[in-house]
């Protein structure tokens, strides 16, 4: 077997640090990953059907018929008929839906903080240009690029 490329290897390193963070940070979130990712993303779209969240978040309609069932039935969501079409339902975030992602989101940072604060000032600066170049990648690859 050949050697791998830089850019295979950085590739690969990057994917397994990312997946760890994400994996830590969704262990600090105070509500399963389905209930935080319907909540947030109802809250930066606005209200949308069922059908459209399962589709934006790749999941079937029926698991996020569930998942929306049971943020109502906890007061984080609310319905109502979509005033272009009565047949359907728009599901919108609530106020106290709003309060339980704005503390899940600080939660996270509040652990995200203690962690860059254990580092030197020079490792925290380079992790501050890791993120600006992995948001450039996102831009350029979002905007049709790699």
């Amino acid at each position: 077997m050949g050697d791998i490329s830089h850019a295979e290897a950085v590739a690969e390193e990057l994917r397994t640090a990312a997946g760890r963070v994400v994996r830590r940070l969704r262990r600090e979130s105070g509500m399963p990953v389905q209930h935080a990712t319907a909540l947030g993303r109802l809250e930066r779209g606005g209200p949308m059907t069922a059908s459209g969240l399962a589709a934006a978040e790749q999941i079937t309609p029926q698991s996020m018929a569930a998942t929306l069932n049971a943020l109502y039935d906890r007061g984080l969501v609310d319905r109502a008929a979509d005033p272009g079409d009565r047949r359907q339902i728009l599901w919108s975030v609530t106020s106290g839906g709003s309060a339980v992602i704005a503390e899940d989101r600080a939660r996270r940072a509040r652990w995200l903080v203690t962690a860059i604060d254990e580092l030197t000032d020079e490792e925290a600066e380079r992790l501050r240009d890791a993120a600006r170049l992995l948001n450039m990648i996102m831009d350029r690859s979002e905007a049709g690029g790699a």
